[in-house]
């Protein structure tokens, strides 16, 4: 498959030969253009002109031709678009299918992995069992990548190393008629033994996950194999080529009649003819998803991200969960990349009176406001894109509105006003439900 960054229109991807349907267009478009210089040099040079008015007797008949020709390539451009699209879709469900394949199976071989036995005492049998799961992965599915992929004799994919696997049963495999089957049934006869002496220790109900993956694998494959052994229906397929054959006889005829240049009789020829066959290319092109052409699936590059992902399994830091330390949360302002500060909160329920409350509310709101935090975020504030006002900004303007030198009266209505601007901005940031049953928000 041929990746290129399709952000980028520049002409290299225009100049770009390999993979290209151009040539093959090319080698359509060409002779009729050569065709059609041709039959309009021979018109005009021997056709008779009975009236004298310079006009060939052979385009005077051509009255309604160019009418029904148009409502012929009309119904060619639409089949042709529809055999394109039909291709496409073949092209991209062979793509999911096969990538489903390989998460389905990745997922089993994981979750098996975790299922292991952690007692000391079957160390060594679980390390085994571990070794064989991913080679027996490993070829299964390869096996599946043969059995959808059209690939050459020399052409090979990569696997895990079988080294230890009995080679009777290696012999077997080789001359089995489905080799993937053989695979599948090698992986669940393994589960169930490896089970039975405990070293897969989960309960049957959680070990039927992994059956279950492995058996949703097998039936997607045989979904994406339809793909190779199903082609485009054959008549749908004759009739477009044969009018495709008519299209590109016609055509030079009816341009060197109508056009009276030669030169352009031979560049529309060989626009029209090249486009259509371009586009024919294309379906034939992507119509096979699986091989080793240039637009096709990367199936070795799948093959070997695949051996090492399972190869990752065995490595001893994915095999153990990482340790976290635990520390004390901290108020603290989180700038995020939209120039938006936030803050992190959570709900704190507080089963007290409506002085209590009134009491934590204002405790709180004075700690934000004498904290680091708050000075970093009051001072970022004072310029920048319009938002909407934040909570310590509501608070800093509702206090220079207030008159100074008040008593004690005046203080007590103005730290009730703070709360209801603290309130406020607690019911804006949550919703309603987050704040019933007595409930409040806690800076962390």
């Amino acid at each position: 498959m041929i990746v290129y960054d399709a952000r980028q229109w520049t002409l290299l991807m225009i100049l770009r030969v390999h993979g290209s349907v151009f040539p093959k267009g090319l080698c359509w478009a060409l002779p009729n253009a050569i065709i059609a210089a041709l039959l309009h040099w021979l018109l005009r040079r021997y056709t008779p002109d009975a009236d004298g008015d310079g006009v060939p007797d052979a385009i005077q008949n051509m009255t309604g031709v160019d009418v029904i020709w148009s409502g012929y390539t009309f119904v060619l451009g639409f089949l042709v678009v529809f055999r394109n699209n039909q291709a496409y879709s073949r092209f991209w469900e062979g793509a999911t299918l096969i990538s489903q394949v390989r998460g389905e199976w990745f997922n089993a071989v994981s979750s098996l992995f975790a299922f292991t036995s952690r007692k000391p005492e079957k160390a060594e049998q679980v390390y085994a069992f571990r070794q064989l799961l991913i080679r027996l992965a490993s070829m299964m599915y390869c096996a599946a990548l043969q059995q959808v992929c059209d690939t050459d004799a020399d052409d090979s994919l990569q696997i895990l190393d079988t080294e230890g696997i009995a080679p009777g049963h290696l012999e077997f495999l080789e001359a089995a008629n489905d080799q993937c089957e053989v695979l599948l049934q090698w992986v669940q006869q393994l589960i169930i033994e490896s089970h039975d002496a405990g070293v897969v220790d989960v309960p049957p109900p959680i070990l039927s996950r992994a059956f279950q993956e492995l058996s949703r694998g097998i039936v997607t494959l045989n979904n994406a194999r339809k793909i190779k052994d199903i082609p485009f229906p054959f008549p749908y397929a004759q009739m477009l080529v044969c009018m495709l054959v008519v299209h590109w006889l016609v055509t030079p005829m009816l341009a060197s009649l109508v056009i009276e240049s030669w030169w352009w009789a031979a560049v529309m020829s060989f626009l029209v003819t090249g486009s259509f066959w371009t586009l024919m290319h294309i379906a034939m092109e992507i119509d096979q998803p699986f091989g080793a052409d240039a637009n096709d699936l990367p199936i070795k590059a799948m093959m070997k991200d695949y051996n090492r992902s399972l190869l990752s399994l065995l490595n001893s830091a994915t095999q153990k969960a990482p340790t976290f330390a635990l520390h004390k949360p901290t108020p603290a302002f989180v700038q995020s990349k939209d120039a938006n500060l936030t803050f992190s909160i959570r709900k704190r329920l507080i089963r007290s009176s409506s002085e209590e409350d009134s009491e934590f509310h204002f405790r709180e709101s004075e700690r934000l406001r004498n904290s680091e935090a708050f000075t970093r975020l009051h001072t970022d504030s004072g310029s920048g894109t319009p938002r909407e006002r934040t909570f310590s900004e509501r608070m800093n303007a509702h206090e220079a509105q207030a008159p100074q030198g008040a008593d004690a009266t005046e203080g007590q209505d103005a730290s009730d006003s703070k709360l209801a601007v603290a309130e406020e901005s607690f019911s804006a940031q949550k919703p309603a439900e987050s704040i019933l049953s007595r409930g409040f928000i806690e800076m962390i």
